[in-house]
């Protein structure tokens, strides 16, 4: 077989190659092909104030010339091709006919994974059911015909399914011919109104959401062991002989407590488990091998019911809480993810923080919110109640919104209350998790004498306050302006002056150097 040489774009980065052989195998080499949308786009010119396309530059036609040119090059050499990934944005009809051609070769390149996107319109696929080659095929916004004939794909593994115009007579044909398929998606697909799929051997793994026709659901597969889904409408679901699922996601809005009753009762190996249902009221979970739970309470769900001894990560999500019980003892990592409430009703009140309170012998605490200024509990709630979880070592905040200046200050007073002896508290910023600020502490042994202080009545132990030896604080907000850096430093550095007994060193670092350093206060 010849060596491959790297061909490159014509235009654009003339360093990216087209497709390039693997290393150290010239002589076998398969190539990734990847065509992307912008190289692809259709030039707009814009006349008396008005938008029309103006055809193919000059550019794009001599890029899609090479396209085709290197792919029936590949063919006729009988090259094999790896991966192809394509992506197509112009209109329904401009490159029907051309992509056809290019699927073709591909197809008989013996190509292993097929990518391809189309943005506009749907395209009705070629004759890519028949590709012995294939393992992993992933399509979007395609039609596949009902009359497409015999489908074998004897090596696919992998398939995904996303805006796919398909019957169901199709997509049973198809996974029929796929053997050996591990791995099934079907997200937004039109016309899919019954999946009953039986006697897949070697499915693991298969994700079912938002497809608005389904009306019925069925699985039967003895090896599965990952099930996700997530419709909004009406749609029966079981789930038969699929006693090895490790991982359930479901959200639908006919998930009762009965059917929950039922499946769980088959399935002894589930670890994960992720539930959201509008209609669910009550809901119990009795499953022994659970590790970790997602709850989402969004609807009419008044009662909870957790025995779970094994369980180690909890999340909850809601604008309120409810009432529930628990025997999660080995809780290692606990998330509570705050929607907004209504205008009318304050972020905290007594219930969430016995709900807190419940949940406050995890080591790891970690809360989410849309702004810094809706984790700050009121004063009145802090002097009446004891501080929910004691025991939380790393305490981390997740906000949309991060603030500077006296609010900063004012929402570490609220979290350390929240957790009066933390080792690490970490502030991110929910858009990009990225780090906003961090907080380190190290304490001393406290000696306290007589009565105990106002701020330590409710608790079994001194707070941070009367043992505090040592705060370094990292803040990451590098396009933050050094005059507000600043600020933020002096802040934090009085607040914490202020209120402890015998602080020995107070750091800020700014983008990892240490701004201050400061001893005892007098």
């Amino acid at each position: 077989m010849p060596k491959v040489t790297p061909h490159y774009w014509p235009y654009g980065d003339s360093h990216t190659p087209l497709y390039e052989g693997e290393k150290g195998n010239d002589h076998l080499a398969r190539p990734s092909l990847k065509m992307p949308l912008s190289l692809l786009a259709v030039p707009q010119t814009y006349v008396g104030g008005q938008q029309e396309k103006s055809g193919y530059s000059e550019k794009v036609k001599g890029l899609l010339y090479f396209c085709g040119k290197s792919l029936e090059s590949r063919h006729k050499q009988r090259l094999t091709i790896r991966e192809f990934i394509f992506t197509h944005g112009l209109d329904k009809w401009s490159l029907n006919s051309r992509v056809d051609c290019w699927i073709n070769y591909v197809v008989k390149s013996d190509v292993k994974k097929l990518s391809l996107h189309f943005a506009a319109g749907y395209y009705d696929l070629p004759s890519v059911l028949v590709a012995k080659s294939i393992t992993v095929l992933i399509l979007r916004q395609c039609k596949l015909d009902a009359n497409c004939g015999d489908i074998n794909l004897p090596f696919l593994k992998k398939l995904s399914l996303s805006y796919v115009d398909a019957d169901d007579k199709t997509i049973q044909k198809l996974v029929a011919g796929s053997p050996v398929i591990e791995d099934m998606k079907f997200l937004k697909c039109h016309g899919l109104k019954s999946i009953k799929f039986s006697g897949l051997i070697k499915a693991k793994s298969i994700e079912v959401e938002l497809n608005d026709d389904l009306e019925r659901l069925e699985l039967e597969a003895s090896n599965l062991c990952r099930v996700v889904i997530s419709q909004t409408k009406q749609c029966e679901i079981n789930l038969l002989s699929s006693n090895n699922v490790r991982m359930l996601t479901l959200s639908a809005p006919n998930i009762t407590d009965k059917w929950l009753h039922n499946h769980f009762s088959q399935l002894p190996l589930i670890e994960y488990l992720s539930i959201y249902s509008r209609t669910l009221e009550r809901l119990k979970i009795s499953i022994h091998s659970l590790k970790t739970l997602y709850l989402m309470h969004w609807g009419s769900l008044i009662e909870v019911d957790i025995d779970t001894p094994n369980l180690c990560k909890f999340t909850y999500c809601g604008r309120n809480v409810i009432p529930f019980s628990s025997n999660a003892l080995a809780l290692s990592e606990v998330t509570y993810q705050m929607l907004k409430p209504p205008l009318d009703i304050a972020p905290w009140n007594v219930e969430k923080i016995e709900f807190l309170t419940k949940l406050g012998k995890s080591k790891q605490l970690t809360l989410t919110s849309t702004s810094a200024k809706d984790l700050v509990i009121p004063k009145k709630l802090r002097d009446s109640l004891p501080s929910p979880p004691y025991n939380v070592k790393q305490l981390k905040v997740e906000i949309s919104q991060p603030r500077t200046g006296q609010e900063i200050v004012e929402l570490v007073d609220s979290l350390l209350w929240i957790s009066p002896l933390p080792e690490i508290l970490i502030i991110l910023h929910r858009i990009n998790m990225e780090p906003w600020m961090t907080f380190k502490f190290s304490y001393k042994k406290p000696i306290l004498e007589g009565e105990k202080p106002s701020c330590c009545k409710f608790l079994p132990i001194p707070c941070w306050r009367h043992c505090l030896k040592s705060v370094m604080i990292e803040n990451f907000r590098m396009s933050a302006d050094e005059e507000t850096q600043k600020k933020d430093e002096e802040s934090l550095e009085k607040y914490f002056h202020e209120n402890t007994e015998s602080l020995e060193s107070f750091q800020f670092l700014a983008g990892g150097i240490a701004s201050n350093v400061s001893g005892q206060k007098n």
